[in-house]
């Protein structure tokens, strides 16, 4: 077996290394979470500015049987590394994980990083391979989340309700959505909230620092999400004197238009206690049944101590169905 440094551009290599690390999820994980070949193709071409990614192949003879990333983050967390392994199913047990591993632990130390982060993902209530593997390689479980799903169509029937039952705390409040690019008058205060949410985020034991945002940012992920096909949705809400102090976002890949990612939301401080969580959320959930018909689920994720969003999700009908353990460990 022979660890090999991948050459990003490489079609036939890339599609291989990418086709390995589905296979190997879709053969443990009750959902396919892969990002589609051509939004990784063409992140693979052309790179992206906001991190470097090293991949490595474990390859018999001219086969490759296993697969790493490496992302090294060029703008926060410059101590750390994040890392998958995948090994094929009809490979594993062979080693091959564990010489990637190890192979992508020294390609974070050469670079320069001191800790390295990965997932690893196990049924409810349960452990699995993954989690064991890592654990093994010297991981230390440092948060624990909950990956959820919503059948959109399945669960509309309750958002008039939802929304009407909000409505009566945050009067004064005006919500406002917007698609794949935040409006120019938001972008200050979007910034803010993206710092607020990385700050509040609960994080567990991670070692993990805080972003800085700014508008140069926030348009070059844009123009980015554009270029692979990836589209946003997102809902916020503007304080009476037309402040954005709250907001959530989803996006849904043109690729895979049949399910969508919720990832962050959040209401500044101050500015809680008027139900504006759970009705950014609903009004997101409109707007994606509108702008992507096709798009049933949306998945999420949230740690375990988040109360707050959990009980929003839960009214929202959101259902777990497995586990996420965030991982870490010295390189």
């Amino acid at each position: 077996m022979d660890i090999r440094e991948i050459e990003p551009r490489d079609e036939v290599v890339t599609w291989r290394h990418w086709e390995i690390g589905r296979a190997a999820d879709g053969a443990s994980r009750p959902y396919d979470f892969s990002i589609p070949w051509p939004t990784v193709r063409r992140t693979y071409v052309e790179g992206r500015e906001d991190a470097d990614i090293v991949l490595l192949g474990a390859f018999e003879g001219d086969v490759m049987w296993g697969a790493a990333r490496i992302d090294l983050s060029t703008y926060d967390n410059l101590h750390m590394a994040s890392c998958a392994v995948h090994t094929h199913p009809e490979r594993q047990r062979r080693g091959i994980g564990r010489a990637l591993a190890q192979a992508a632990l020294g390609t974070a130390r050469d670079r320069g990083r001191r800790m390295m982060h990965t997932e690893a993902f196990a049924p409810v209530g349960g452990t699995s391979p993954g989690v064991q593997f890592a654990e093994r390689m010297g991981f230390r479980r440092a948060l624990e989340e909950g990956m959820k799903v919503v059948d959109l169509p399945a669960t509309e029937d309750r958002w008039d309700e939802l929304a009407a039952e909000a409505a009566r705390f945050h009067d004064g409040y005006r919500l406002v959505t917007w698609g794949d690019r935040v409006p120019d008058e938001h972008v200050e205060a979007y910034c803010r909230l993206c710092e607020i949410f990385m700050a509040e985020a609960p994080t567990g034991d991670l070692d993990v620092q805080a972003e800085r945002w700014d508008e140069e940012r926030l348009r070059k992920r844009e123009r980015r999400n554009a270029r692979s096909g990836r589209h946003q949705a997102a809902a916020g809400a503007l304080a009476p004197d037309g402040t954005l102090i709250a907001f959530t976002e989803a996006a849904v890949n043109e690729h895979a238009a049949g399910r969508g990612f919720q990832s962050g939301t959040l209401v500044c401080p101050e500015h809680r206690g008027h139900r504006l969580g759970i009705a950014v959320k609903v009004a997101n959930h409109r707007q994606i049944r509108q702008r992507f018909p096709d798009c049933r689920l949306l998945i999420t994720g949230n740690a375990d101590v988040n109360a707050p969003m959990n009980a929003v999700n839960e009214a929202l009908g959101y259902r777990e169905v497995e586990r996420c353990i965030e991982m870490q460990r010295d390189v």
